[in-house]
């Protein structure tokens, strides 16, 4: 393998790690108990369904308090992220939710658009890598090569 391309695979690995712990990192709320932070997490990952583009957590809406109340009740209550989820999920539908569940075509809807943009670079990684061997599509010959450095030996 050259240097070139032993560069070019670590360097996508490296990538691949980064994206991979982004994703993965991505965790860290509390999903236990009864504090704010709890709340408010779970009401960040909610839509107000009165207002444009804000989730409940950050809305004013009646709706919203109203909303914020019955997740406070149910965490007393000991119900899990899960189950407080699926209630409002009930109650709303999908819509409630601003990070869909991955199940079934949600999951492929929100997954194609990342494998879509992967193997496309992919591709575009294969195809320059195949044109830096030649010119306007002609392949160059080791002779052709050597013409060309004789040239630049000549010149300076």
């Amino acid at each position: 393998m050259t240097r070139a391309r032993t560069s070019r695979v670590v360097w996508a690995l490296i990538a691949l790690v980064v994206l991979l712990g982004l994703v993965l990192g991505r965790g860290g709320r509390p999903t236990s108990g009864s504090s704010n932070d709890r709340l408010y997490s779970l009401a960040e990952e909610m839509k107000c369904l009165q207002c444009v583009g804000e989730s409940v957590a950050n809305s004013q809406a009646p709706i919203a308090i109203q909303m914020r109340a019955e997740i406070g009740r149910q965490m007393s209550q000991g119900k899990t992220d899960d189950e407080i989820f699926t209630y409002f999920v009930d109650r709303y539908g999908e819509r409630v939710l601003l990070n869909p569940s991955g199940r079934g075509l949600v999951g492929f809807v929100w997954i194609l658009p990342v494998v879509v943009i992967g193997v496309g670079l992919v591709g575009l990684g294969f195809v320059f890598a195949r044109r830096r061997g030649t010119v306007s599509g002609v392949e160059v010959s080791d002779a052709d090569r050597d013409l060309v450095e004789r040239a630049r030996r000549e010149q300076s």
